[in-house]
């Protein structure tokens, strides 16, 4: 894949509108003077669209015009590219446009990432409406927003909650598109995508950015270590299994769990795992697991903890498990946090505690919380 991309090789330039400095306008203006109606015969453009675009002034350039325009006075492009100070999809508004763009566009670690996001907890729907990214926490929306303009200069987003109270981030489609195109995507519906070999072929860093990009949204860390991905798609999750073994981990087989269908593969490597992600994040801060980072380290520091086979030290765990439960009601998780004890050890004391009717297990919303009887 090439480093940079031009406006022009990144989408289908007839689908494009741009808005393009004065100093350009007024110099076409020049350029074409008197001879409006040959310049307009010669490239098959009516002379009241020409004259709207650079005399008037009073609307958006197509962008395959603009580029025959210039072709036609032999004008450079890519200095022509430097005066382009907005781009959208044509026929929408002006307001879902990519405002003070960063062209050509540079292909980066923070792009790959963005495809990725789109990949997994994100969609390019066939209605044209635009290109969406739903997220449940504000910090990894915010970082992802900063990613958007990273790339793409002032792009123009909303974010709104949903009916379940998920952040989604809309942005123009055209944006989507761009992705989709320089990187070799066939579709980003996630029961049918799969990684192009486009991706593949791109160095560690891409990869990386890639990896923790789809680990963060559609994988589970748990204070017990278990780092788990899982999406519907097969194939997909074997792609994504194949780019995380070529990033030196030790990656389970893909497996099934049905009912409904998902597939699923576990990291084995924590610790490594763990230092690919946090070299990585500290040279490309925009790229984080954030909160599930905090769980990785929480459940390497657990399992750092000396433990003994002896009744005499289970006894002890039990001990304070229940001095925590005999001052507030706390989940399985929380004890972890607290006691530095494995979640799935937790989870088995807590069946002999209930058995001796030591404590008591209530439900709220999806969490269990374990309380002295």
């Amino acid at each position: 894949m090439k480093k940079s991309f031009h406006l022009w090789e990144s989408y289908i330039p007839e689908k494009i509108t741009v808005n393009i400095s004065q100093k350009s306008k007024d110099n076409f203006a020049k350029l074409i003077g008197k001879g409006i109606y040959k310049t307009a015969k010669k490239l098959k453009i009516t002379p009241s669209r020409i004259y709207d675009y650079f005399f008037t002034q009073s609307s958006q350039i197509p962008l395959d015009r603009l580029l025959s325009i210039s072709r036609f006075f032999n004008i450079n492009l890519e200095e022509l590219e430097k005066e382009i100070i907005s781009y959208k999809h044509k026929l929408v508004p002006i307001k879902n446009s990519v405002f003070n763009p960063l062209l050509p566009l540079k292909i980066s670690p923070y792009f790959t990432s963005v495809v990725s996001h789109l990949f997994f907890d994100g969609s390019l729907p066939n209605d044209g409406r635009g290109t969406y990214y739903n997220q449940k926490r504000k910090i990894p929306m915010d970082l992802f927003t900063k990613k958007l303009q990273e790339v793409f200069g002032d792009i123009q987003y909303s974010i709104v909650k949903d009916h379940k109270g998920i952040l989604k981030c809309r942005f123009p489609r055209i944006a989507g598109e761009i992705c989709k195109k320089i990187y070799e995507v066939k579709t980003f519906h996630g029961n049918v995508a799969r990684i192009p070999r486009a991706i593949f072929n791109l160095n560690k860093d891409h990869r990386s950015a890639f990896f923790i990009s789809a680990i963060f949204d559609e994988g589970s860390i748990a204070y017990d270590g278990h780092i788990i991905f899982g999406v519907n798609n097969r194939l997909l999750c074997e792609d994504l299994k194949k780019m995380g073994q070529g990033l030196g981990l030790d990656i389970s087989d893909v497996k099934e769990k049905k009912s409904p269908s998902f597939y699923y593969f576990h990291i084995k490597t924590i610790r490594e795992f763990h230092k690919l992600a946090k070299e990585f994040s500290n040279k490309y801060p925009l790229i984080s697991l954030d909160y599930k980072m905090g769980r990785l380290e929480k459940s390497l520091e657990i399992k750092s903890q000396k433990f003994e086979y002896t009744k005499d030290f289970s006894d002890k765990r039990k001990n304070l498990i229940f001095e925590e439960l005999s001052k507030e009601k706390k989940t399985i998780n929380q004890l972890a946090l607290k006691l530095l004890i494995p979640p799935r050890t937790i989870r088995r004391y807590m069946y002999d505690l209930i058995r001796k009717d030591k404590i008591t297990r209530i439900k709220k919303g999806i969490e269990y919380y374990y309380s002295k009887s």
